[in-house]
């Protein structure tokens, strides 16, 4: 079959994310036989007319749209990607009588209401390596579709799906076969290597586990660094990001990593997501700096013990302030993470995380990005308890953006107090006044020109505090005038 593969993800915030899961997906397609052509709308004006023109030229007999997020889960400017979705699958449908199959983190969280809220034949949750082979077979043999592991499907009035598939292993994703790097590149952009699935951790607010499951399967170092060997050799990235929602829990596969990196003597640059302050030590920051890396993104949400424990992270106080003095003594540029107003957040709770950051988190090298309202997501601890305290109602749609706020808290106080702590750390940012500004797109370009290894996040704590970017933030500050969503978003 010719099998057309779309990549929808119109976020820009922070840095663009390559397809890596499409990568996997596309790679085992065309080992089961098929013909493969993967569309990336990166950077296209217009989308629907790119859908459009593809599928007249390829002719696809089924087409793959694999969707990232389902909005921003920004609250105080929220952006609802599945209405431009809509419309690409609309695109389609004028072009082609093909089965339409979605695919993606975004859809693995939605299950079933994928396709009781968009003009889809099929949607795939979970992992998609062997799910999706299997439905391009049953599609040339007219089913059935029930033995199909991770499959969402239409049977007459009702929307059916099976359990999802998890993977006992996985190797490396191919992505250098289907994307076309410089347009990732010249945006900032870092190469997406995937080390494990699944997180044993249970955060209230993650739909992670409903994406790749809660067992953990790791690759061994080597055959990770086998990949990044491969990689630097046919395309060169400046940077790889280890993409794997915890790095390191647990600790040791992180350090074995770094360990193989530096035996075999590579000159790269690296940067991780999802450094738990659960598995962190001066031994493990010490490696990740020998092997290369120049930034990590760390995430403990909250600063008060009576979050983290409402958020179910598993450490303390403690354990983050620890983490700060860690990182502040290894080098390595970090990124901080922080929620506020989720289950029992006060304006003493708010005070504890906030100024935490002031004090622990103002050297340089560090940013601190807040978020005021946690997007409540489908089949989350989180969604059960917005449900039962009546905070959503019981037909709430969860595909539209909603946030959960704690009554106790003022939305308006969070926001100024915020604003306060950028008034006094430069470095600190509300979600809010990301986007990809102007000031934002010319420095990264002009670093990009100057052959600059990214993630260019990690210059913020110097670019912030640049005249007259500190006196601009003060007059038009997002997180300060920022304006509730509107009711659907709520």
């Amino acid at each position: 079959m010719r099998v057309l593969l779309v990549y929808f993800n119109p976020a820009r915030d922070l840095l663009p994310a390559p397809p890596i899961g499409l990568a996997y997906v596309a790679s085992a397609t065309e080992r089961a036989g098929h013909e493969v052509r993967v569309l990336d709308l990166l950077a296209r004006e217009r989308p629907g007319a790119e859908v459009a023109q593809a599928v007249r030229g390829f002719a696809p007999h089924a087409v793959g749209i694999s969707v990232r997020n389902i909005d921003n889960i920004v609250r105080q400017r929220p952006a609802w990607h599945l209405g431009e979705l809509a419309q690409l699958l609309a695109a389609v449908r004028r072009e082609s009588p093909a089965p339409i199959v979605l695919g993606g983190p975004a859809v693995s969280i939605l299950g079933t209401t994928a396709l009781t809220r968009l003009d889809a034949d099929f949607a795939v949750v979970g992992e998609g390596e062997e799910t999706f082979p299997a439905l391009l077979s049953a599609l040339e043999t007219h089913g059935p579709y029930d033995a199909i592991q991770g499959l969402c499907y239409r049977d007459g009035g009702t929307v059916r799906c099976t359990p999802p598939a998890r993977l006992p292993r996985f190797g490396p994703s191919g992505m250098e076969r289907w994307v076309h790097w410089p347009a990732y590149e010249r945006r900032g952009g870092t190469w997406a290597i995937q080390t494990k699935r699944g997180c044993p951790l249970r955060c209230s607010y993650c739909a992670y586990p409903g994406i790749e499951g809660q067992t953990g399967r790791m690759r061994s170092a080597e055959e990770v660094v086998d990949e990044i060997e491969h990689v630097m050799a046919r395309v060169g990235p400046r940077t790889f990001e280890l993409v794997d929602s915890t790095f390191n829990v647990p600790p040791e596969p992180a350090a074995a990593l770094c360990r193989e990196i530096i035996r075999r003597g590579l000159r790269v640059n690296l940067t991780a997501m999802g450094v738990n302050p659960l598995g962190v030590s001066e031994a493990l920051f010490a490696l990740m700096r020998r092997a290369g890396f120049n930034s990590m993104m760390i995430t403990p949400e909250a600063a008060s013990d009576v979050m983290l424990r409402a958020l179910r992270k598993g450490f303390t106080v403690e354990d983050v302030r620890r983490t700060a003095a860690l990182a502040r003594d290894s080098g390595i540029a970090s990124a901080w993470f922080f929620m506020l107003g989720g289950p029992g957040e006060t304006r003493d709770t708010v005070e504890q995380t906030v100024s935490f950051v002031e004090r622990h988190l103002s050297w340089g090298g560090c940013v601190s990005i807040f978020m005021t309202g946690i997007r409540i997501l489908p089949g989350t601890e989180l969604a059960r308890r917005a449900f039962a305290e009546g905070h959503l109602a019981p037909d709430r749609d969860l595909a539209e953006p909603a946030f959960y706020l704690s009554p106790a808290v003022d939305e308006d106080w969070i926001l100024a107090r915020v604003s306060r702590a950028i008034g006094r750390c430069p470095a600190v940012v509300h979600a809010a006044e990301e986007g990809g500004s102007a000031y934002e797109r010319l420095v990264d370009r002009a670093l990009g020109l100057l052959g600059v290894a990214p993630p260019y996040w990690r210059f913020l704590p110097l670019l912030l505090r640049v005249p007259p970017v500190p006196a601009l933030r003060r007059r038009y500050r997002p997180a300060g005038a920022a304006t509730a969503p509107p009711p659907s978003a709520r």
